[in-house]
């Protein structure tokens, strides 16, 4: 789902750099004002690496197509909101910058789509559930939080790699639309179910028993991480995901240009 640099026409890059910046200086100011304890940071430190090395995974989902965990809803259920869409604007930054998975130019428009878009859904689904709970009705809203958020931020894919372009370079843009947000419909499904199971398995993380002792929970956090994608990574896919496999049957593989 990450965008690269060649997506985007610069206008778009202008207004989507600018949305996300504003995004995120909202959050930063929402976690400012509900304050931020040591303990809350390297929790925020354990669960990106945590999603870092989960989005390296690929996993087949369907004929010539895999997927990946995105974790926006994730990071939002266990550190709220604001500070989820921080952490993940932060891993999504180091991989541009780091390992070139999205390009630099659509970073705004990454954060977008897998910070920012998901802390909203997030932040609605929590008025239906009323807290952030482990009770059936709150895992039902997260969900389905997650679930929606993915086809959601295919739909801005769509929207946003159609910006400012002429009728010329959008030959392909409907069938590549029509892909998008038919594969990211299955991905949704894929996405609700495994972040509802990693929740019930990282609750552990946020007790407070272990958060009496600072310095454990994001030691194993971080070790768990490099475990899991020393692990998974040589039997990772290397299938295109959803927005690449699009692209692909699309005709439209410049999207995927550097």
């Amino acid at each position: 789902m990450h965008l690269a640099g060649g997506a985007l026409t610069p206008e778009c890059v202008a207004l989507t750099t600018g949305a996300a910046v504003a995004g995120l200086a909202a959050s930063a100011v929402a976690v400012r004002k509900t304050g931020l304890s040591r303990d809350k940071l390297q929790l925020a430190g354990t669960l990106g690496s945590l999603v870092f090395a989960a989005q390296a995974i690929n996993l087949p989902l369907a004929p010539g197509m895999s997927a990946h965990l995105v974790g926006g809803v994730l990071l939002g259920w266990m550190l709220g909101p604001a500070l989820g869409a921080l952490t993940m604007a932060v891993i999504l930054a180091i991989q541009a910058i780091a390992l070139g998975d999205g390009g630099l130019l659509s970073l705004g428009a990454n954060v977008l789509n897998m910070a920012l878009l998901p802390a909203t859904v997030l932040a609605a689904a929590n008025r239906f559930s009323s807290s952030l709970t482990r009770s059936p009705r709150s895992l039902a809203a997260l969900a389905v939080a997650a679930g929606v958020a993915v086809p959601l931020a295919a739909l801005l894919i769509v929207a946003e790699t159609a910006l400012f372009r002429s009728t010329a370079e959008l030959a392909g843009w409907s069938s590549f639309a029509a892909i998008m947000l038919s594969t990211h419909a299955w991905i949704g499904i894929f996405e609700a179910g495994l972040t509802t199971v990693l929740v019930a398995a990282l609750a552990p993380l946020t007790s407070p028993k272990s958060q009496q002792c600072t310095w454990r929970p994001a030691v194993v956090g971080v070790a768990a991480g490099l475990l899991l994608a020393a692990l998974l990574l040589p039997i990772s896919s290397v299938l295109p995901d959803g927005y690449e496999a699009a692209a692909q049957a699309s005709g439209m593989g410049w999207l995927l240009a550097r």
